[in-house]
């Protein structure tokens, strides 16, 4: 696995890679930043981009978005290092971009495309069973039977603050990671045969799946309830 601590560092040196390829100052960079991304409506104080620069701190999904929609580059790129790094580029394959000092032993088997499936195929075990028109750049490693799932309902959206899955978010799941409660999981429920996309809870010596939205009901899990992966991921297309 990639350490939390070598993707900020990854990011950090991205980010300035962006702002020399933008001209951008060396001396003063966290106020020029500060200024611009205000000026796209997102307020942040100088401390907390300074840790972005220094590789202390990842910038939140708001502020991801302004600095790629100002400094022009794939957030995908400026997030995780998967090519192509300009919104223009559209002739280089996405792949990762790997540091001379990160192992690559210690990543999984594939970090690049993943089928987008059916949730009808959502928990086959074997990628050579599933069937897709369409691939998708998986911004986080992942094993090769991992795939991604576009979300079509809304029992996964947040109705207030919080962390929020809203219809066409796409998620990317890996079923050969071992979920643990409080992880987003894809599970298979035999009696309607269908495939759901559910936090797993423990409480009380229970387990079941739990909705973010409050609308929906509780599953308990039986011995019936096959969880299939574990969600590793998400971004909301734009």
């Amino acid at each position: 696995m990639v350490d939390k601590n070598d993707l900020r560092v990854e990011f950090s040196s991205r980010l300035h890679e962006a702002l020399d390829d933008a001209g951008v100052r060396s001396h003063g960079r966290g106020v020029d930043i500060q200024k611009r991304l205000k000026s796209r409506g997102v307020s942040k104080t100088t401390q907390a981009i300074s840790k972005w620069l220094k590789g202390e701190a990842m910038a939140e999904a708001d502020s991801m978005t302004a600095l790629c929609d100002w400094l022009k580059v794939r957030r995908e790129w400026l997030e995780y290092g998967v090519l192509p790094k300009g919104i223009n580029d559209e002739n280089s394959h996405p792949h990762l971009r790997i540091d001379e000092n990160i192992n690559e032993t210690d990543l999984f088997p594939r970090f690049g495309e993943v089928p987008l499936i059916s949730w009808e195929q959502a928990g086959i075990r074997n990628s050579a069973l599933y069937t897709q028109e369409e691939w998708l750049p998986c911004p986080v490693p992942i094993s090769p039977n991992g795939y991604a799932l576009r979300i079509v309902g809304d029992s996964m959206t947040n109705p207030g603050p919080g962390r929020s899955y809203p219809i066409d978010c796409i998620i990317f799941v890996d079923p050969e990671v071992q979920a643990s409660p409080g992880d987003r999981v894809i599970a298979r429920v035999p009696r309607t045969n269908d495939v759901t996309f559910k936090v797993l809870t423990s409480d009380a010596g229970k387990t079941y799946l739990r909705p973010i939205n409050p609308q929906y009901p509780i599953i308990d899990i039986t011995d019936e309830v096959n969880v299939c992966g574990k969600v590793i991921g998400a971004f909301i297309p734009e």
